[in-house]
């Protein structure tokens, strides 16, 4: 089974310009990301895929796997979906550039969920309730079988007095190529647009999405407050470790 984790790395961000480039602890957030990403031991491939060449280069100057796939793309998936075209892997994970504090053991925990559970696709959360008011972290709610009933930047559910479980959706997903190259195929559909969450369009064609929540910390970067507190987590993490 040919397993690859491919990492879609978009410049520009309308919310937060060349976040991927930004520095903390001497290491840009895309060199984070794509380092615990490649300590997984049951993918056979981990590499960058961008529209930048300065992140190309950067990739590439710590020995990593980067290709430029240039394109104007929906979204990540769109971009991974055009580069596996004439790719024999079967199984393909999609973590997005910003999540540098994701780790090699994570996503083969993922990869081993998905294979057991013989999903069409998967994805990540934990367990967050101070999330659930701020519309850049996306939450999820999931049925009793820890499939995925809806995403938004929205409280969902909406009433906090009665509920205590809301779900952070962590930016990495997984699918085999068929389902990959389907949605690919596919049209953005409305709730999509709505939300800005290209993992909507999974859910209006009726593909199942399993949910499996850890208690990993998490911490995507889509603000310039994001990032302070990733360096502020980076900091505090080694001045523990002395």
């Amino acid at each position: 089974m040919n397993i690859a984790i491919l990492i879609p790395a978009r410049l520009s961000s309308t919310r937060f310009p060349k976040k991927l480039l930004c520095k903390v602890n001497n290491k840009s957030i895309i060199e984070w990301t794509y380092l615990g990403a490649k300590n997984s031991k049951l993918a056979q491939t981990c590499a960058v895929l961008t529209d930048s060449k300065e992140i190309q280069k950067t990739i590439e100057n710590i020995g990593g796997q980067a290709f430029f796939v240039d394109g104007n793309f929906v979204s990540g998936t769109d971009r991974i979906a055009h580069f596996v075209l004439d790719k024999n892997y079967d199984i393909i994970v999609n973590v997005q550039g910003d999540e540098p504090l994701i780790d090699g053991q994570t996503i083969d925990n993922l990869i081993t969920f998905f294979i057991k559970k013989k999903l069409q696709m998967a994805t990540l959360a934990v367990k967050c309730n101070t999330c659930a008011d701020n519309i850049n972290d996306v939450k999820v709610v999931v049925d009793k079988n820890s499939f995925a009933m809806y995403f938004s930047r929205s409280k969902i559910p909406y009433n906090a007095n009665f509920y205590d479980n809301y779900l952070k959706h962590i930016g990495v997903y997984i699918y085999d190529k068929h389902t990959l190259l389907f949605l690919h195929n596919q049209n953005p559909t409305a709730l999509e647009l709505a939300e800005k969450l290209e993992q909507l369009r999974a859910l209006e064609f009726s593909i199942k999405i399993g949910v499996l929540i850890v208690s990993k910390q998490f911490i995507g970067i889509d603000t310039k407050d994001d990032l302070q507190l990733f360096e502020q987590y980076i900091n505090f993490k080694q001045m523990s470790s002395f």
